[in-house]
């Protein structure tokens, strides 16, 4: 059973530690979505940098040459 005492104990223990390690893995426990969109947000800022580092080492296709390619994707 949880007590008022329990949350009390527990909410003065967030509110004074400077361990950013137990503010993170409590904000996981109690915003799941959050870390969701966290995981998403990194996911898609890597693949991000991944196409920049790709368009910088010249591995890409012009508007025409994607369009060939899709062309020849339909006729198959």
């Amino acid at each position: 059973m949880v007590t008022v005492a329990d949350r009390k104990q527990i909410a003065r223990l967030v509110l004074t530690t400077h361990d950013n390690k137990v503010i993170e893995k409590i904000k996981a426990l109690i915003f799941p979505a959050t870390k969701a969109k966290e995981s998403a947000v990194k996911k898609y800022n890597k693949e991000i940098n991944e196409a920049v580092e790709q368009i910088r080492n010249g591995k890409y296709f012009t508007q025409e040459q994607a369009d060939s390619l899709l062309a020849a994707w339909e006729k198959e």
